[in-house]
């Protein structure tokens, strides 16, 4: 037997460098502007991830360790939303159900009115007539962490329509309870957003507006939404000099909805949006419920409950209200345009619930990775715990999102999903971004950010600095120019979260940018 013939270290050598490479591109000065970029002082410690490629045919554009596992923050959205579209279908609609356990009669119904709660994100005004769903780029979600807006309208537009339906059946009495059943969920905590329920009226938050008061010393003045008896609220926050702190929260206390406002607000100051958080979604909804119904004249005699039955339990009941959604791929849109980690959170415990085996984080997971496994995806590659990207051990790499990104591209629904991403300079997370540029309007990506600040040394640490998305760079003459992109960068340390925020995305937009510019070089070849 002869023994087996050795390569030459010199193409041993060679062979080793195409597999761990840390780039895989063109060369030349593409890659030396992006590794400037990768250089700035503020970097000198963190972890890039980048991958760029044709979504015509898959062609490398460019890659600088494209699988190397990073945090990927809120880019995991596009894996939950992008599972729970694809599995739950882009025209599936939530059919939030209001039932009676006993016979309604003379107006008087002898037991209970139930709500049952099926998981639908958005029992609250973002519901439009067009069958669309309202958002502003900065959802109150945020307020406290980053400036917040408010969506117009009535938070409990939905409910209060669900209401109006029931006093039209004729119902002027309940002798029993008003119960709120969520147990479609039977996974109600998380790590990163708290705890959370299969009924989210207003995201199951209530939405505070703050001003200063007449003078310095003088209590804020606050108002809130839903402003409905059940919401008690105490203001000890307190007006200050012009040139004092602004610095307000709110405290959630014991009952179904009580609140305190806290901190301090300068004198002759803006209006500043802060919210506070229901501590039983499933109660304080229930009290609401009651309320809307007491002021459509019926009378409630029993009290307001939750129930955990789930929503199998009442398909023999009769129907007294209905709130039919709008699609599916709507929610999904809300979620991805504003960044919405609750609804993320919500999507594979929903999952579970619907096309799992239980209603957990675990089954609803199974679920979508198995689609994306059917899919060609490497999900060995990926682990998760989150749906929103705020899992301690949430891990991705730039290679599985640019694949996804493929994946999704190729399915009937990739109109919606693309269609729910934030666009560059126009909506969503990136609305502020990309002005000027020749990329404005042309970007359409998830953004991804995951920051702590340390006791150590009162710095900042960018865990994660996320962007993922695709760049159209389609002309009538180029009709298939189009890219997709995942930029990661780990472990950023800052002196203050806006500076880091400011140079991170910078880095991101300009590492786009040179992308660009070498794309529609002239005397590039094009394919």
């Amino acid at each position: 037997m002869k023994p087996p013939r050795r390569l030459p270290i010199c193409l041993l050598a060679i062979l080793c460098w195409q597999f761990i490479s840390p780039a895989n591109t063109h060369g030349g000065e593409l890659d030396d502007e992006i590794a400037a970029i990768m250089k700035r002082p503020l970097f000198k410690g963190s972890s890039f991830g980048i991958l760029v490629t044709e979504l015509k045919g898959g062609r490398i554009v460019y890659s600088h360790r494209p699988l190397a596992l990073q945090a990927p923050a809120s880019t995991t959205k596009l894996v939950s939303c992008a599972g729970a579209l694809g599995i739950l279908g882009k025209d599936f609609r939530f059919h939030t159900r209001v039932i009676r356990t006993g016979e309604l009669e003379d107006g008087v119904v002898n037991g209970d009115l139930v709500l049952i709660a099926s998981g639908d994100p958005n029992l609250s005004q973002r519901p439009a007539k067009n069958d669309r769903l309202r958002f502003v780029d900065r959802d109150h979600s945020y307020a406290g962490f980053s400036e917040a807006g408010l969506v117009p309208g009535d938070p409990l537009q939905t409910l209060r329509k669900l209401a109006e339906d029931v006093a039209g059946k004729g119902v002027r009495e309940i002798k029993g309870d008003v119960v709120v059943d969520d147990g479609l969920f039977k996974e109600t905590t998380d790590s990163f957003v708290g705890r959370f329920s299969a009924i989210c009226i207003n995201d199951n938050l209530v939405d505070f507006t703050i001003r200063p008061g007449g003078k310095p010393g003088d209590k804020a003045v606050a108002a809130w939404r839903p402003d409905l008896s059940p919401v008690k609220v105490r203001i000890q926050a307190r007006t200050v000099e012009a040139s004092g702190v602004r610095r307000l929260w709110v405290e959630t206390t014991d009952g179904p909805a009580s609140f305190i406002v806290k901190g301090t607000i300068p004198a002759g100051s803006r209006a500043t949006v802060r919210v506070g958080k229901f501590a039983n979604p499933a109660i304080s909804a229930a009290y609401l419920f009651a309320a809307l119904l007491e002021n459509e004249g019926v009378k409630i005699n029993g009290g307001r409950q939750q129930a955990v039955f789930g929503p199998t339990v009442y398909k023999d009941y009769d129907e007294v209200a209905r709130h039919i959604s709008p699609p599916f791929s709507e929610s999904v849109r809300v979620t991805l345009k504003v960044s919405h980690n609750l609804h993320a959170t919500m999507y594979p415990v929903l999952v579970g619930a619907l096309k799992g085996e239980r209603g957990n984080r675990v089954a609803g997971y199974g679920k979508i990775r198995e689609f994306f496994a059917r899919g060609g995806l490497d999900v060995n590659s990926v682990f998760l715990d989150s749906g929103s990207g705020g899992g301690r051990s949430d891990s991705l790499s730039a290679r599985f999102l640019v694949d996804l990104l493929h994946f999704m591209a190729k399915r009937k629904d990739f109109a919606q999903f693309f269609d729910a991403l934030p666009i560059g300079g126009i909506d969503g997370t990136i609305s502020a971004r990309f002005k000027n540029s020749p990329l404005w309007g042309r970007v359409r990506a998830k953004t991804g950010t995951l920051v702590y600040k340390g006791s150590f040394n009162n710095q900042w640490i960018y865990l994660s600095k996320a962007l993922s998305g695709y760049m159209d760079l389609r002309t009538p003459d180029r009709p298939d120019d189009m890219l997709c992109f995942t930029i990661l960068i780990g472990n950023t340390v800052a002196p203050d979260r806006s500076r880091g925020v400011k140079e991170l995305f910078g880095a991101q937009e300009d590492i786009l940018k040179v992308i660009e510019r070498y794309w529609n070089k002239p005397g590039r070849v094009k394919r």
